[in-house]
């Protein structure tokens, strides 16, 4: 994740399936804030595109901050 949507005090790990990933490719991510976890997963057949998965971490990384 870019170093610009950092928000202090969140800890975010995020994956993507490699290929070949089948018929649908998943993205988790994982977001950390104290002792609160939250798990993000967006699946899609032909793949999942990057930039509408990373606003989802950074929004849901704010709401946790």
């Amino acid at each position: 994740m870019s170093d610009a949507a950092t928000v202090s005090g969140i800890e975010r790990t995020a994956y993507a399936e490699p290929e070949p990933c089948g018929a649908e490719q998943v993205r988790p991510a994982y977001v950390s804030a104290g002792n609160v976890y939250a798990v993000i997963v967006q699946s899609r057949a032909g793949g999942v595109p990057a930039v509408p998965f990373r606003q989802t971490v950074v929004l849901q990384s704010q709401l946790l901050g």
